[in-house]
């Protein structure tokens, strides 16, 4: 594609004739009977033709400016270990090591690793809770301001579109971060897609830093993201280019990056197909309520089909197991709901088997009332920060046993990803109770760090 000049760059590289390759990767470009074959031609290192990713020259660069200028930002990194290494990149930038952060408590656990690597102290920020609909959704602006002016933190991290679609308030947010001098940074990993659908992303509505995971809605390889900023001067892109080598691989995939400018190229050029693709969306969950049992939830991102089985007595889990069993795979479930993925890769046949598998399913469904939503356990006593946690010694408990002991890992259920209890903090006899019904085993063993390793004066309370 010729508007993809780093994938152009690397074609026009493997057809050149006459050149032997005696470098990395050890394929060399040729077939030699692997599944991956047709990838290897392109599959390069780092040359005085390709271009290195961390010193932002070549057709690398030329593909991130298209990025960039997709998204409407100043700037564009390519990332090639995930939406992590962005994030982890804007934490180490963006704020002050051993200083503090504001978190959105949404936030997947990698920017709690983040934080115990950069020794960084979380304040948080609670989503809403809507009993209705039995999930998170918005962010006061307010509360952030208030967190934001309380730990006088540099920079809040929050999360929007959230697993389930729920799109914040960017803008809002944006303009009480900015009142308060720090920056915004959002980790839109399910949020690639929204501009092609016509939807506002947060890019658009005003945040600083924005981390996509292309690879999640977009058609480009596991592992490959993007890190849009604004406002930054070359220095300090220098300094936030610095950091994503930091936290990523000295041998980057060439494939990846191709895959990175294949994926933005293809998306800005058949937009019209995620325009058709968000549309039909609506109209599936409009079938899906009329003919089955269920309910969807009607949320920012038009191409996340969150469905509410917990209505009709059927737990995610139960509906996951029985979907899998008829063809039909979803990206994740919970005690309440299932969760797809809707893109323009999908065929008319299979929404028809996935909608067919939920009549299906409905029509075996008991006629009974649906349980409460689960609620989020309030925030808990931190007598650790996450790296004082990272570093104290545990020992391992089962679950169930563990009501009053500090946890020494993140317990996220995964996916979503998002911490319930983030290591440092008092497991409360609620928070087991809720990892429980979110599918943890109260069997399962998790590391918990014994009361010796807390300081004397933070001791009261704490159950040996």
């Amino acid at each position: 594609m010729s508007d993809a000049p780093l994938l152009s760059a690397l074609s026009a590289l493997a057809a050149r004739p006459g050149v032997s390759r005696f470098h990395m990767p050890g394929h060399k470009g040729a077939p030699c009977g692997s599944p991956f074959d047709g990838v290897f031609p392109i599959d390069y290192t780092e040359l005085p033709l390709t271009g290195n990713l961390y010193d932002g020259g070549g057709p690398i660069a030329l593909a991130e400016r298209e990025a960039a200028r997709w998204y409407g930002m100043d700037g564009c990194f390519f990332l090639t270990c995930g939406a992590t290494q962005g994030l982890k990149a804007a934490l180490r930038f963006y704020c002050t090591i051993g200083g503090s952060v504001v978190l959105d408590r949404n936030c997947h656990k990698s920017v709690i690793d983040g934080c115990a690597l950069l020794d960084l102290h979380p304040a948080y920020v609670c989503p809403e809770f809507s009993a209705e609909t039995g999930v998170t959704c918005n962010i006061s602006p307010a509360e952030l301001t208030r967190q934001l002016r309380r730990s006088r933190a540099p920079a809040a991290v929050v999360t929007s579109p959230t697993y389930y679609g729920h799109c914040l308030d960017i803008a809002s947010l944006a303009r009480a971060a900015h009142a308060c001098g720090a920056a915004l940074i959002v980790d839109s990993a399910h949020g690639a897609h929204l501009r092609a659908c016509g939807c506002a992303d947060p890019a658009l509505e005003g945040a600083d830093a924005v981390v996509f995971s292309a690879h999640k809605t977009l058609c480009a390889l596991g592992q490959g993201a993007y890190l849009v900023f604004r406002g930054l001067d070359p220095g300090q892109q220098g300094a936030l280019r610095a950091a994503t080598a930091l936290f990523g691989t000295t041998s980057p995939s060439y494939t990846v990056m191709a895959s990175l400018d294949w994926a933005r190229a293809r998306m800005e050029k058949e937009n019209g197909r995620w325009q058709a693709t968000a549309a039909g969306a609506l109209e599936l969950r409009r079938r899906i309520e009329a003919h089955t049992p269920f309910s969807c939830l009607h949320a920012g991102d038009p191409c996340r089909l969150t469905v509410r089985t917990d209505l009709a007595g059927v737990s995610g889990f139960d509906a996951a197991r029985r979907l899998f069993a008829l063809g039909v795979e979803p990206e994740m479930q919970d005690s309440g709901r299932v969760v797809f993925i809707l893109t323009p890769q999908d065929t008319r046949e299979d929404w028809a088997r996935l909608e067919a598998a939920l009549q299906s399913i409905g029509r075996q469904a008991p006629s009974q009332a649906a349980p409460p939503p689960v609620c989020p356990p309030p925030l808990p006593r931190v007598p650790l920060s996450p790296r004082q946690a990272m570093s104290a010694p545990k020992i391992r408990r089962p679950l169930r046993d563990c009501t009053g002991q500090i946890t020494g890992e993140n317990l996220a259920p995964y996916p979503p990803g998002v911490a319930a209890a983030v290591q440092g903090e008092l497991l409360t006899k609620f928070c087991i109770e809720y990892l429980c019904k979110m599918g943890y085993n109260g069997d399962t063993y998790i590391q918990v760090i014994p009361s010796a390793a807390v300081p004397p004066i933070l001791k009261g309370g704490l159950r040996s």
